[in-house]
């Protein structure tokens, strides 16, 4: 069991930590299995039938199946607890089908002179991934 006192303690990222996701002009949530292909826009009545689209309680609600969309961004109407919107599953990316790009977690970059960049670590900082 964690005491509270440790609980409670503020983590602050090193001035030279970097996000472990890449800069583009895809939003991480719409990214498809890379940082620059976007995802397709969802199917309309969810696939499940053609025509005009629904409106009514009824009709499907579009999303974007991503994994970064559901953790990200879909879990916040459940009201979760602290932190998590930035639990992602995997850790390494195989190439062309497990692209997940992970928007509030950063590589932890200690520049002292004791560090020498040994640490392959990813951490989460809650100031900017909110």
């Amino acid at each position: 069991m964690i005491s509270s006192s440790v609980q409670n303690k503020k983590i602050i990222p090193f001035k030279n930590d970097y996000s472990v996701d890449v800069e583009s002009e895809v939003p991480p949530a719409l990214r498809a299995n890379d940082p620059y292909t976007a995802i397709p826009e969802p199917p309309v009545n969810g696939g499940l039938f053609s025509g005009a689209p629904a409106s009514g309680p009824w009709g499907a609600i579009p999303v974007y199946p991503t994994v970064t969309n559901m953790i990200h961004n879909n879990l916040r109407s459940a009201n979760p607890p602290p932190g998590a919107i930035f639990h992602y599953p995997g850790g390494q990316n195989r190439t062309g089908n497990n692209y997940i790009p992970q928007p509030g977690v950063y590589w932890l970059n200690d520049g002292s002179i004791n560090a020498d960049g040994k640490f392959n670590i990813k951490m989460t900082d809650y100031n900017h991934g909110n």
